[in-house]
């Protein structure tokens, strides 16, 4: 594989949330991975952490840009509130 060249799909996996939102994972034959929402609303990134052995990504709605940490609740929450 050239530089230019996309790495290969391995495997796709589409995994269903609430609120008929759909997350989709990708693996590569280089070892990355991809992660997409399907929805209605814009996400952002509000974290990413190395915790112990893992990779913890976290996204929420983005309609208000840096402060979507505060709003993800009001979209797609069923109760309790996350600080």
């Amino acid at each position: 594989m050239t530089a230019d060249e996309r790495p290969a799909e391995v495997s796709k996996q589409a995994i269903p949330l609430s609120g008929g939102r759909t997350l989709r994972v990708t693996e590569y034959s280089n070892g990355s991975i991809r992660l997409a929402v399907k929805t209605g609303s814009p996400y952002v990134i509000t974290s990413l952490e190395h915790i112990d052995d893992e990779a913890v990504l976290k996204i929420s709605p983005g309609r208000e840009g840096s402060n979507a940490h505060k709003n993800w609740v009001h979209d797609h929450g069923t109760g309790s509130k996350e600080a």
